[in-house]
Order: structure tokens, then C-alpha cells, then sequence
């Protein structure tokens, strides 16, 4: 079956979206370093309590500061997860990838019909995964929230 449109058909990047996307990228590299720096000057300062053999008080905190990031990593999965599956219903019903609707940081060649459609397979699949992983996540934090 012959897929209709050009091959050479490109969904147009937005520029605006590319800043924008640069923008965040910078954004959650500097609050990365930071929240590394703030992590090496906590466990310098609680290291002191484990000297002096306090270890239930350093275990505690480690517990409590992995579960945190175990909750901030189960949300940036779920969201994603989330994404990915509205982009794959979107896809789906206009058989196009990219959806119209959806904005771009660089130029994207368009899939149509069943190029499209295998697609959105593999983004609905990685949509359950994510979710799967987010789920996981968020029960290991309440795990390590109970025990600490």
C-alpha cells in the first residue's frame, strides 16, 4: 500500500519551543549542581553525627533522602508516561507522526499510515513501562518512608 504525501514532507520546528526547551535544559543542569552541591554539604555535616556513632539518626535521613528522590523520579515517569500515551492517541486517530498539535524543537520527518501506526505500538508500550516504572518507584519510597 503506497503511503500517501511526499517523502521529503517535514513537520516544521518551532523555534520559540527550541528556546524554550533550551532554556529548561540550562535551568535543570544548574538546579542539578546545586542540589549535588547541597547533598555533598549535608552529608559532610551528618557525617559527624555517624562518628560519633549515631548510625540509626545517618540511616534515617539516607532512607528518608532516597525515598524523596525515589517520589521525584516516580512523577517525572508518571508524567512522561502520561505525555507519551497522549501523544500516541493523538497519532493514532490522524495516523500521522508527528501529530499537527504537536510542537517540535527540530524538524521531523512525517510517518503516515502504517509507519505511523507501528509508532504509536511502540509509544503505548513505552507509556505502560513508564508507568510501570513510576508505580515501582513510588512504592519503593513508601517503603523506605516505613522503615526509616
Amino acid at each position: 500500500m503506497a503511503q500517501p504525501g511526499n517523502n521529503g514532507e517535514f513537520h516544521r520546528a518551532d523555534p520559540a519551543y527550541r528556546r524554550q526547551m533550551q532554556v529548561w535544559l540550562v535551568i535543570t543542569a544548574l538546579l542539578g549542581v546545586l542540589l549535588l552541591v547541597g547533598l555533598q554539604w549535608w552529608l559532610r555535616k551528618i557525617s559527624v553525627n555517624a562518628a560519633m556513632g549515631d548510625l540509626s539518626f545517618y540511616q534515617a535521613w539516607l532512607h528518608r533522602l532516597l525515598a524523596g528522590l525515589c517520589l521525584v523520579l516516580g512523577a517525572a515517569s508518571a508524567g512522561f508516561a502520561q505525555w507519551l500515551y497522549r501523544m500516541a492517541l493523538a497519532s493514532s486517530s490522524e495516523r500521522r507522526w508527528p501529530p499537527n498539535s504537536m510542537r517540535t524543537s527540530a524538524d521531523v520527518r512525517i510517518r503516515y499510515l502504517t509507519s505511523a501506526d507501528s509508532l504509536v505500538t511502540q509509544l503505548k508500550a513505552t507509556a505502560l513501562a513508564l508507568a510501570l516504572l513510576a508505580l515501582l518507584l513510588c512504592t519503593w519510597a513508601i517503603w523506605l518512608f516505613w522503615t526509616a
